[in-house]
């Protein structure tokens, strides 16, 4: 079942390429995100995976402003 809030899997941490794939954005944008902090990410082996709490908030803080686009 999906998350309410913003769609993706209802699971703890995503896949890079998932959280992509829902925002219709490329991994290397939601890498950016990770490395500025505006999402929450942790690196397994080579590959990072993102917090699904922070997706949640994002979604949130954009919605709230009107923006649908995250932050630069």
């Amino acid at each position: 079942m999906p998350c309410e809030i913003c769609g993706c899997p209802n699971v703890k941490w995503l896949r890079v390429s998932t959280v992509a794939r829902h925002f219709a954005c490329s991994t290397k944008k939601v890498r950016r995100l990770i490395k500025s902090g505006c999402l929450l990410g942790v690196r397994l082996g080579r590959e990072w995976r993102v917090d699904h709490a922070s997706v949640d908030r994002l979604v949130q803080e954009c919605s709230l402003v009107g923006d649908p686009r995250p932050p630069q």
